[in-house]
Formats: structure tokens, sequence, C-alpha cells
């Protein structure tokens, strides 16, 4: 027998069949445009709300704090320049290493480029660094 384990779930994964049954009706029948104002539209955003409620009340936080990307990536630059931007009253050097997965990578060379101060913290070859490291680099 041939049979295939897939070992990077982190990367993507394929949904749960109860995922698959609440998102069913917004594949096929109510697909609008959640900042639409039309009736499908309007389907889509009482649905995206809902959600939103569930996964807030899932993580005891408000609905206000809950925000949907389309994925990891874009989930890595929203925080990362989402928090840099906030506190840049505060100081602007940002500390991270250099085996970061690109899209943090590549978003804080990005800051690096316009006004912030970025540390690439090498790691041994265990991929950690060290307390007296990261106090350096404070």
């Amino acid at each position: 027998m041939d049979r295939k384990i897939y070992m990077d779930h982190a990367a993507t994964t394929c949904l749960r069949p109860e995922v698959l049954d609440a998102m069913y009706p917004y594949f096929q029948e109510k697909f609008g445009n959640a900042s639409s104002l039309h009736t499908f539209g309007r389907d889509a955003r009482g649905a995206v709300d809902k959600a939103r409620d569930q996964a807030a009340q899932a993580i005891n936080a408000t609905p206000e704090e809950i925000y949907f990307t389309s994925g990891g990536t874009e989930s890595d630059n929203l925080a990362i320049k989402g928090v840099a931007e906030a506190l840049k009253g505060k100081g602007n050097h940002i500390i991270t290493t250099a085996i970061e997965h690109p899209a943090v990578l590549n978003t804080c060379t990005y800051l690096s480029k316009n006004g912030y101060d970025v540390t690439f913290l090498p790691v041994d070859k265990d991929g950690l660094v060290t307390p007296e490291q990261v106090a350096g680099a404070i």
C-alpha cells in the first residue's frame, strides 16, 4: 500500500468536514462580497460578523480585536507592520532572528529600508539565540 503522510500542516491543511459544511453555502449560494450593500453582500457580512464573534468568544477577546486574513504571510505583515507603526513613538528598533520565515524577514527588511532599526540575530546550530544576544541587541 502506497500511503502518504503529509507533514506540513503548519503551511496548509485540509478542511475539517464540519468547517466545509459550515462554509459550503458561502462557496455556492451566498458568495457575495461582505463589503457590498446588496443581499448577497449583507448575507456574507452577517456570516463574517458571526465568525468574528465566535472567534472572539473562544479566546476571550472582543470582536473588534479579531482580524481575518487570507494566510500567514498577510498575517505576519499585518502584525509586524501594525505593531511597528503603533509603537513608533516609543522607539523604532525591531529584533528578530536571521532564520525567520521569509514573510517575517521580508517585512523586517522592508521596515529597515523605511526608517526602522532592525537587528537580525544569528542563531546557533540548534536554531537558538542566547539571552545575552538579545540583551546585547536591546
